[in-house]
């Protein structure tokens, strides 16, 4: 029986019948509603679970031969770096660096005037902002 939203009727005596039959209308709705709902997309795969134990050694039969060759197995962790590995990586990365700064002009010729003057003074600001412009990357 479909369920029917005037049932029970206001002030009506309650049967048990009338009560089950709306119930059940009730379930079968939302049953009916529930299987066309569509299915979402799939899940992301779940981590890998643990490795299982290791299987019985396998016979050599009658002729004693070795069975045949299993599948490779997954690479290792990589290991340490040695001193030796860590110098020729830092010694790569940073070859060539040095010359970053060999545009900018020494101040070869001393400075006469005591107290500097503004000039004297300019001239090492000018190679002050040369020498920190080199050194920006």
């Amino acid at each position: 029986m479909p369920f029917d939203p005037t049932k029970p009727a206001t002030d009506a005596p309650l049967l048990s019948a009338e009560l089950r039959a709306q119930f059940n209308g009730l379930r079968d709705d939302l049953h009916a509603e529930i299987t066309t709902i569509p299915q979402g997309p799939p899940g992301n795969d779940g981590a890998d679970g643990l490795p299982g134990d290791k299987g019985d050694k396998g016979d050599k039969g009658d002729s004693g031969d070795k069975g045949d060759k299993g599948d490779p197995g997954n690479t290792g962790a990589t290991g340490e770096v040695t001193t030796v590995q860590l110098n020729e990586a830092l010694n790569t990365a940073i070859a060539g660096t040095s010359s970053n700064t060999n545009a900018v002009p020494t101040l070869d010729t001393p400075f006469v005037n005591d107290p500097p003057t503004l000039a004297d003074m300019e001239l090492m600001r000018a190679a002050y902002n040369a020498l920190v412009l080199a050194m920006r990357r």
